[in-house]
């Protein structure tokens, strides 16, 4: 069975955001996103602004199937980076919670996470999107590359 950890993460993640985009309804960006930057370390709002929203869902999803539970604190921490302080030293900084608050709230009204006391989880129907975008992902590589073919059979 092909999984997420066998496809590389920037083909699947390309690919469920824009499943996500067209397909589940329950996920819309708020006004704000557009204008927004995605933590106070940040220089500029994002290049793709209009598709950040479902990048970081896609993004979110995936990190669950990998690491579950996941909860808001943890992302906080995975999405955080270095804030220059001019001539100071950089810090390391924690993302806000935010947006991947509200995102975990519109994935669960889709139904593709679950949430738990210990944090969220993949709901079966989740684990099976994520499981048959893999496969997807996976064919189109073996049709490219002969020595993954095997894997397919």
């Amino acid at each position: 069975m092909i999984t997420v950890n066998m496809v590389p993460a920037d083909e699947l993640i390309k690919k469920l955001s824009e499943y996500l985009k067209e397909n589940v309804k329950e996920l819309q960006p708020p006004d704000w996103a557009l204008y927004a930057k995605t933590a106070s370390f940040k220089e500029r709002v994002p290049d793709n602004s209009e598709n950040w929203w479902y990048i970081r869902a896609a993004s979110l999803l995936r990190r669950v199937y990998m690491q579950q539970p996941l909860g808001v604190g943890e992302t906080r921490r995975i999405y955080g980076g270095l804030k220059r302080r001019g001539t100071r030293p950089p810090i390391s900084v924690r993302a806000p919670g935010h947006a991947n608050r509200l995102i975990f709230r519109q994935l669960e009204k889709a139904g593709l996470i679950v949430k738990t006391k210990q944090g969220r989880v993949l709901s079966p129907k989740g684990r099976s999107l994520l499981d048959k975008l893999s496969y997807e992902i996976f064919k189109e590589l073996a049709d490219k590359r002969t020595d993954l073919k095997k894997y397919l059979e």
